[in-house]
């Protein structure tokens, strides 16, 4: 069964509707992913590819966002100025709604990042983004909590919007529907087992779709056998709660001024509860 994309229409303005929220909710448990066509409008997409390929280009984004470099591509955290700021792109009425029935009225972002496939990129190895088992450390052991946690609501999504369009041969995502309960079982399943027991779906398609997935879901980067750079806009959401192991070596994944945090309206401060200059200073 292929996964569902939802088409946003007249009914889901400026809301999304009850229809849309419950099939949101359902491909999300089944699947672990829903495909959204016409959530951003394409002049904002417009002005945040230049803005990404311009830091590109010249080298910024690499030497001051980097957070990992896999097989010809890099993910680096995005400075929120300009049109990264807009509410138009991590407060769309819609998806707040979405996010709300999936993580909970709390929910904030966790980060926002650029995966940049550089040309030649090869195909990337299949993973999850982050699992939680629960482990102890225990003299120098790490012990995994022996139960079962596929029913494990999810705790982080994330929102990835490709800056072009986005085709077989420039380096499309790979994801696995289903995968992310088997993600936390007791045994997570082996790449062989998951490519066996799940049917890969690629992730191509004009620009301005974009598609959202479990944080436990398998996925991998296909090639990118073009000439240009496929630039993968990259927001997560996650529950308050949550800490994203892949940042624990860089600050935290929201790089947002106090000036420009100034300027996010009001009703949606709550968002940027983990960026640093969010926080309160304590006997100051």
């Amino acid at each position: 069964m292929a996964m569902k994309t939802v088409k946003f229409s007249k009914r889901d303005a400026p809301r999304a509707s009850a229809r849309t929220l419950k099939a949101v909710r359902a491909a999300m448990a089944r699947d672990g992913a829903v495909v959204f066509d016409g959530l951003f409008p394409l002049p904002l997409l417009k002005k945040i590819r230049r803005e990404v390929l311009r830091r590109h280009e010249s080298g910024e984004l690499r030497a001051r966002g980097l957070v990992r470099d896999i097989a010809g591509r890099y993910a680096a955290v995005l400075p929120l100025q300009g049109p990264l700021l807009s509410p138009r792109l991590y407060a769309d009425p819609r998806l707040a709604d979405c996010l709300s029935v999936l993580l909970g009225a709390d929910y904030c972002l966790g980060s926002v990042e650029a995966v940049v496939a550089r040309p030649g990129a090869v195909e990337q190895h299949q993973h999850i983004d982050g699992p939680i088992r629960f482990d102890r450390a225990l003299r120098g052991r790490r012990i995994p909590y022996s139960g079962d946690l596929s029913d494990l609501p999810p705790y982080a999504v994330t929102l990835a919007t490709p800056l072009c369009e986005q085709g077989p041969d420039n380096g499309p995502t790979a994801l696995w529907p289903g995968s992310h309960r088997a993600a936390l079982r007791a045994r997570p399943p082996s790449e062989a087992e998951v490519l066996r027991k799940f049917r890969g779906e690629v992730m191509t398609g004009p620009f301005g779709r974009s598609y959202l997935f479990d944080y436990r879901l398998f996925h991998g980067g296909l090639p990118n056998m073009t000439r240009e750079p496929r630039v993968l806009l990259v927001i997560v959401f996650v529950r308050p709660w949550f800490r994203d192991p892949n940042l624990a070596d860089v600050r935290p994944g929201l790089a947002i001024a106090p000036r420009a945090l100034a300027r996010v309206p009001e009703k949606h401060r709550h968002l940027f509860r983990l960026a640093p200059a969010a926080r309160r200073a304590l006997w100051a």
